[in-house]
């Protein structure tokens, strides 16, 4: 199964005065590489965010976007306690001092610690709010399915279109290579006429050269290891399992049989096609790196 590593999804919650909403984006990597960006009081929650990407996922980079509002995170809660003391302690100063004024509200506002500020408080994330972060990330991963399948589907029709393109010249290759062995008797044959007086040939020994050369420059089993892995690579493609890695393997060993070919082939033009073959394989090897 082809699945694209490029993918987008948002999901939402809300319940009484809560409100939960992420966003998810992924692109490619050569593995699972979580990022989650979500407030301070909340970072509790960052380990089941963690185990839900990794139960939908198995590789990119996932950036994990979360706001999280409640009546408790949109507030600055008063520490009523504090303000109590403040103002039993400043009864006490005019009383003793005889001082005029007492606390007004502007200074009391000021003073440490009556305002408790969001990023101390500690939140109650259990229950309702771990729940509505568990439906919004279950919401924004669908999407990302959904985005990253039909992502997959064009991707894999592009690389079929190439993969087509390598083995058509695979086909070319090998019909052209089946005649290797008589062209290298009959070029070895015209240059030993040229360099040799008419009559010393010896047509046993001329014939025992040529299949030796033709036996250095024998590519039938590269030929044969290339076709196995296009067709390696097609069953991939139609396969359930997610198969990115496999199949960027796969095109390394084309490579290398396609390399092999161009340094034992003295044909031009088997050169020529093992060279587009190359060239397709490049192309087969950038679409892989999106596929998870």
């Amino acid at each position: 199964m082809i699945l694209s590593m490029t993918g987008f999804g948002t999901g939402t919650a809300q319940k009484d005065d809560t409100a939960v909403s992420v966003e998810i984006r992924t692109v490619n990597h050569r593995f699972l590489d979580i990022h989650v960006r979500i407030s301070r009081e909340y970072l509790s929650l960052e380990g089941a965010i963690h185990q839900l990407v990794r139960n939908a996922l198995e590789r990119g980079r996932v950036d994990v976007s979360m706001t999280i509002l409640t009546a408790a995170s949109s507030a600055f809660p008063v520490n009523s306690s504090l303000v109590r003391a403040y103002m039993e302690a400043a009864g006490r100063l005019k009383e003793e001092f005889n001082f005029a004024d007492s606390l007004d509200m502007k200074t009391l506002l000021n003073l440490p610690g009556v305002l408790q500020n969001r990023d101390t408080i500690q939140l109650d994330v259990s229950g309702t709010v771990s729940e509505m972060v568990n439906r919004s990330m279950r919401e924004a991963l669908e999407g990302v399915l959904r985005m990253r399948r039909q992502e997959g589907e064009a991707l894999r029709s592009d690389m079929l279109r190439n993969l087509a393109s390598v083995e058509e010249n695979a086909h070319r290759i090998q019909a052209l290579s089946l005649n290797s062995a008589s062209e290298y008797l009959q070029k070895l044959r015209d240059r030993l006429a040229q360099l040799l007086p008419q009559g010393e040939i010896d047509p046993q020994r001329l014939a025992q050269e040529a299949a030796l050369i033709a036996d250095r420059c024998d590519i039938s089993e590269e030929v044969a290891r290339l076709k196995s892995h296009v067709e390696q690579y097609h069953a991939l493609t139609d396969a359930k399992e997610k198969a990115g890695k496999k199949l960027d393997f796969l095109l390394q060993e084309m490579q290398r049989e396609t390399n092999t070919i161009l340094s034992k082939s003295g044909n031009l033009e088997i050169d020529r096609l093992a060279i587009m073959v190359k060239t397709d394989i490049e192309k087969l090897r950038e679409q892989v790196q999106n596929v998870e």
